[in-house]
């Protein structure tokens, strides 16, 4: 994958990849995983809860309200 960005956007993040002595691709991924993990909820998605109501059958419309004749 490649995106076009500027010769100074460049310059920066590879003065910022030398700095820390690893490589510019290194520095875009430790980027690109510190922002997933800030961006992920901290708690997981909470499900619908599953009623097990026995075997009712099939259940209709008509079998709930009384606006099918």
């Amino acid at each position: 994958m490649s995106i076009e960005i500027s010769q100074e956007t460049e310059a920066r993040l590879t003065a910022e990849a030398r700095r820390q002595g690893i490589t510019v691709d290194a520095l875009l991924a430790r980027f690109i995983s510190e922002h997933t993990a800030l961006t992920k909820p901290a708690q997981p998605v909470a499900a619908l809860p599953v009623w097990h109501l026995g075997s009712t059958g099939e259940l209709h419309r008509r079998d709930i309200y009384n606006d099918v004749g």
